[in-house]
């Protein structure tokens, strides 16, 4: 008989794993109903709203040399579309998404996080994940500013969160290179829906050298912020998760997957942006919870037609400027993922362009047997309708840099890290675990300040999860698959060829992907800092449980 759903297919694939000794935090529903595709809530016009953007944070300060910042963080409500009702959101200084820092490098800058939120929650909470019980209050917040080198104390650790009516003061030194970061909210057992309720923004770092570059800027830079949301008839926003098969979970309880209705791009849906016929510098960050985005620039009319593509050249990853731009059709973003990418506009004069997407959900696409979620197809428009109005101002490409590279050689330790998933007696998930371990089980890394480190992810689930580290931008070393087979009897027997970086991942990340059946190589130099930090899956459903562990960097 054929597999009805996708792990019993990875089952055949795999064979019978070895039974997991692991806590159980959350019960999870029978997969014995087939799972059946969902439909849209809410109906509205594509393309009618133009493109929000984001709004550039002012400072209220400096002491010495350092800038000094305030946000609150608010409930408020927001129109996502204009044939809806406003939205009730949470966000910082009320805006969905955040408003966008500038920051220059060598220059620090000081936030002062103010938590104006009310004492209940927008969503249900499950009370059985960890840091989440019912002795904890509801509404906790703790900001964590992605991709950036700072001290612990700043980093935004999960249970460092703080309550309505608390503030707390984050120091951001800016001693790395230009980069594309962004902040969102990071609580313990409740970063899914702090981060679903509007959550989250741009940090855009800069140095010299990227600022003499002759780069687009100005109205040709612009930011886009790529989610998934489901909205009610109201136009009210629905967290709603689905198990391993499908199926929705009651609400307030935990499930591992939430693929949305609705594409949303810096807090609009369907948007569209009228450019001019030139070059363009796009800074796209994926914040969704759990989908992929496999991204494209199409000029076919409609979704169902050949698509008919425009090259776009990515020139920089998480962490800074590649060593050359890097010439794409398509473009594959994680959650958490960032791409700095230069679009040409110039010959496509009177012309539509379609971002289109067609990774599937849940991602590599275990789904050939069931569509248990409906694709986004499309996500927001380009119009080259726009004249030159700056033909005088020429923009260009970057040129060739020099690209530090980490010595394999100079690896000191090498640490293996295996990815799995809690399962019931009808193969529902009911966590995900590193090396068998939860958050709240004692570290078990602590690799020494300057040193540098191998470490293998060795994904024995049939999700790819987009493992992200605090602290540290870090290089790929390799990719490579391994037997399964043998994995269950305790031995990692690598296969195939390691494969190297895609080239437009062969630069400084902080965010990268293992897909099912792989060993992700990654090579880390712990410097900055010593102080606690944690790793995790960036798929938030995950991270939350109970794909996050801490680790310790000493001095």
């Amino acid at each position: 008989m054929a597999p009805s759903n996708r792990r019993d297919f990875l089952k055949l694939c795999l064979g019978s794993a070895s039974a997991l000794a692991l806590p159980e935090p959350v019960e999870a529903m029978s997969s014995s109903v087939q799972p059946t595709a969902s439909r849209a809530t809410v109906s509205v016009d594509r393309y009618i709203d133009p493109l929000p953007l984001l709004k550039r944070l002012d400072p209220i300060g400096k002491r010495g040399d350092t800038t000094l910042y305030r946000v609150r963080m608010t409930e408020f409500r927001k129109q996502l579309h204009s044939q809806l009702p406003s939205t009730k959101l949470w966000g910082y200084e009320g805006q969905y998404p955040g408003p966008l820092f500038e920051a220059l490098e060598g220059s620090p800058i000081e936030v002062r996080w103010e938590n104006h939120l009310p004492l209940q929650h927008i969503f249900p909470i499950d009370p059985r994940i960890h840091g989440a019980m019912p002795s904890v209050p509801a509404v906790r917040t703790v900001p964590h500013l992605h991709g950036a080198s700072t001290r612990s104390e700043s980093d935004g650790l999960p249970e460092k969160w703080f309550t309505p009516g608390q503030s707390a003061l984050y120091h951001y030194p800016n001693e790395q290179q230009a980069a594309t970061l962004w902040y969102h909210d990071h609580a313990v057992g409740i970063t899914r829906l702090n981060v679903y309720a509007g959550m989250s923004g741009f940090y855009l770092l800069r140095d010299k050298q990227e600022l003499a570059m002759n780069l687009p800027s100005g109205a040709y830079e612009v930011s886009l912020v790529v989610q998934d949301r489901t909205l009610d008839a109201q136009g009210q926003l629905v967290y709603s998760p689905t198990n391993e098969a499908g199926q929705k979970q009651p609400p307030g309880t935990w499930g591992s997957e939430l693929f949305c209705e609705l594409p949303v791009v810096n807090g609009a849906i369907y948007p569209y942006l009228d450019v001019e016929p030139k070059l363009y510098r796009f800074r796209v960050l994926n914040a969704s919870n759990s989908r992929f985005f496999n991204l494209y620039f199409n000029l076919a009319k409609r979704p169902t037609d050949v698509p008919s593509l425009v090259t776009m050249h990515q020139i920089g990853t998480d962490g800074g400027l590649l060593e050359k731009p890097v010439a794409l059709n398509k473009l594959l973003l994680a959650p958490a993922e960032r791409a700095d990418l230069i679009v040409d506009f110039s010959g496509l004069i009177g012309k539509t362009i379609t971002l289109s997407n067609d990774a599937a959900s849940p991602y590599p696409g275990w789904t050939m047997f069931h569509a248990m979620y409906p694709p986004l197809n499309e996500v927001m428009q380009f119009r080259v309708v726009l004249p030159d109005s700056s033909k005088d101002k020429k923009f260009s490409m970057p040129s060739v840099i020099s690209l530090s590279r980490l010595d394999p050689g100079q690896s000191t330790v090498m640490r293996d890290f295996v990815l799995s998933e809690q399962t019931d007696a009808q193969g529902n998930s009911k966590g995900v675990r590193i090396n068998n371990k939860g958050y709240d089980d004692p570290i078990a890394e602590f690799p020494k300040l300057g040193s540098i480190e191998k470490w293998r992810f060795i994904n024995t689930t049939d999700d790819a999860h987009p493992m992200h580290l605090h602290l540290v931008q870090f290089q790929i070393l390799e990719r490579q698959g391994f037997d399964t087979g043998a994995f269950t009897q305790g031995r990692l027997q690598l296969l195939g060829k390691p494969r190297p970086p895609a080239p437009n991942e062969a630069g400084w990340k902080d965010t990268a992907v293992v897909v099912p059946g792989d060993v992700l190589t990654i090579l880390i130099k712990f410097e900055g800092f010593a102080g606690r930090y944690v790793y995790h899956c960036h798929m938030l459903e995950h991270e939350d449980n109970d794909m996050m562990r801490p680790y310790e960097v000493i001095a």
